[in-house]
């Protein structure tokens, strides 16, 4: 099993991660760019593959917004066969994201876009986080 493994400290936006073989995470900055976090991949989960894990740390900046996806977002074809891309979905995300949309808004509006572009079905798994870190500020849920 593919996956990222990751830990956001909600106090100091410090966030540690491993790849174990899936898309790399993004996070949106300034409500215009995206970086591409870096971290060479371990293999799935469960096998023996014999690669290092590696833990990779990255500082997050009020008001940034961490964008974790599975790769049946950029996957995804159109009747043509062309992808919708992962130059498509980060320029989706920054677009929305710049126009100061909620993250639930966001979603909702890529799922729709991804939906719209593979004729309304997946033949993957399609699943998107994203979540903006507040500095601190943000709204703990307890159980």
């Amino acid at each position: 099993m593919t996956g990222v493994l990751a830990e956001l400290d909600l106090d100091t936006g410090h966030l540690t991660w491993i790849n174990r073989g899936h898309p790399l995470p993004l996070v949106v900055r300034d409500n215009r760019w995206t970086v591409e976090l870096a971290c060479p991949p371990a293999g799935p989960m469960g096998a023996s593959l014999g690669l290092p894990i590696v833990v990779s740390r990255h500082q997050l900046e009020p008001g940034d917004r961490l964008l974790l996806y599975t790769d049946g977002i950029v996957e995804a074809r159109d009747a043509e066969g062309r992808r919708f891309g992962h130059e498509r979905f980060t320029d989706f995300i920054v677009r929305h994201h710049s126009g100061r949309q909620t993250l639930h808004e966001t979603l909702r509006r890529l799922i729709h876009a991804v939906l719209d572009h593979h004729s309304g079905r997946l033949d993957d798994d399609a699943t998107v986080l994203l979540t903006e870190w507040r500095a601190g500020h943000q709204h703990r849920l307890t159980p």
